[in-house]
Parts: structure tokens; C-alpha cells; sequence
């Protein structure tokens, strides 16, 4: 059966948003005293929940995660969300996926606000039936509850014609809750052998080996 309902995970699968979320952590972590970890630490933050990171990478208490999320998105809702620059190829995919009429949708950890902001921007906000991720006041917010939102704005005839595109874990797993299918990509900042051992139901290596699978 034909994928007639995509959702796209955001950062590092529709944007490559790194040195904007790299800068944003390492504001952060001044703000909090603490020395800036390796740039494999520091990009590992792409993707997963901003609690998630800086609770496994420094052991933060509750209190000061809470923190340490405000900061990161004081940063990056004034500087860093503007550095995303969209993936090669990207856009002609979700050009072909209209000409198909599909409904497209996001759900991302990024805040809402942001997501939208980054899309107007590249104009490609007219794109999307449905935009969610996460709110502004620094709470954790599971993938599997942005991918459901969309789920529900899309009503969709059957769950087998919908599938979850994303480079981390958090999008493959959050998927499988929900009985949906999943693309995983490494083109990301997902690692490769944490994605094949989440069992997405397909993997695409390249932009262009998504793009085979869903269209």
C-alpha cells in the first residue's frame, strides 16, 4: 500500500541545523559554568529531547535541565533557528509528494514556533497540513505525542498508509507506538547502528534513497 500521509521529523532530516543548535548548547552551558564537551557530544544534541542530553551528557538536576533548556532556546530563538539550511533534494520531494497529493505533516522537538518560523523563511510553510512540536516553556515533550497530533489532524482512511521519516531513535520508536510505519535516515545525526537496531521498516542511506522509498 502507497504512503498517502508522510511525516517528517525536522532537524536533520528536512534541515540540517547544526551550528545553530551547537551554538545554542554551548550558551547554555556557559550560563550553567560548565566546559563545552567534544563536537560529537555537543552535535548528539540534534534530534533527541533537550532533557535527555544535557541529564545523560552532564547529570544535570531537574531544576538545572529546566534551566539549561530555557537558556539553549533564549539562544536559539534569537540567533540559532535562522542558520537551518534545508538538505539537497529535499524540497523537490516534497514537490513531487503535493503533485502525488499526499498530506504531509511534521512532528519534531523543535518548538512549534521555530519550525514555523524556519519554514515561512523558505517558503515552504503552504507545504504542510500539519506542524507540531514542542512549547516554549522548557517541558519535555516525547515524539511519540507530536507524531499522535499529526495522526489526529490527518485522520488518515488507514494507519498502513502512513509512515514516519526521521535520523534518530526517538522518531522510530515514537512511530512504532502509534503502529505506524518508519524511514529511518542516516544522513542525520542519528547513529547508523542505533537506527537499524530500533527496526525501522525501511533506511535510507541518502535524501535520493528516501525519496524511492516514498514516492
Amino acid at each position: 500500500m502507497p504512503y498517502n500521509y508522510v511525516i517528517f521529523d525536522f532537524d536533520g532530516t528536512l534541515f540540517d541545523s547544526r551550528i545553530g543548535i551547537v551554538d545554542s548548547v554551548k550558551y547554555a552551558l556557559d550560563k550553567l559554568q560548565i566546559d563545552h564537551p567534544s563536537e560529537e557530544v555537543l552535535t548528539s544534541f540534534i534530534g533527541p529531547p533537550l532533557h535527555d542530553s544535557f541529564q545523560n551528557h552532564f547529570g544535570l538536576s531537574k531544576d538545572d535541565t529546566a534551566y539549561a533548556v530555557v537558556k539553549l532556546r533564549e539562544y536559539y530563538g534569537d540567533k540559532g533557528y535562522m542558520q537551518s539550511k534545508p538538505y539537497e533534494g529535499i524540497f523537490e520531494i516534497i514537490k513531487a509528494l503535493q503533485k502525488q497529493h499526499k498530506m504531509l505533516g511534521i512532528a519534531t522537538a523543535k518548538p512549534t514556533k521555530y519550525a514555523h518560523s524556519i519554514l515561512v523563511e523558505n517558503l515552504w510553510d503552504s507545504c504542510f497540513h500539519s506542524i507540531h512540536g514542542s512549547k516554549l516553556k522548557g517541558e519535555l515533550f516525547p515524539k511519540e505525542k507530536t507524531i499522535g497530533e499529526v495522526l489526529v489532524d490527518f485522520n488518515p482512511r488507514s494507519l498502513e498508509e502512513c509512515v514516519m521519516i526521521g535520523d534518530t531513535i526517538y522518531d522510530i520508536k515514537g512511530a512504532q507506538q502509534h503502529n505506524v510505519d518508519s524511514i529511518a535516515v542516516d544522513y542525520g545525526y542519528g547513529k547508523t547502528r542505533d537506527l537499524k537496531d530500533a527496526r525501522p521498516t525501511h533506511f535510507a542511506h541518502t535524501v535520493e534513497e528516501m525519496s524511492r522509498i516514498i514516492l
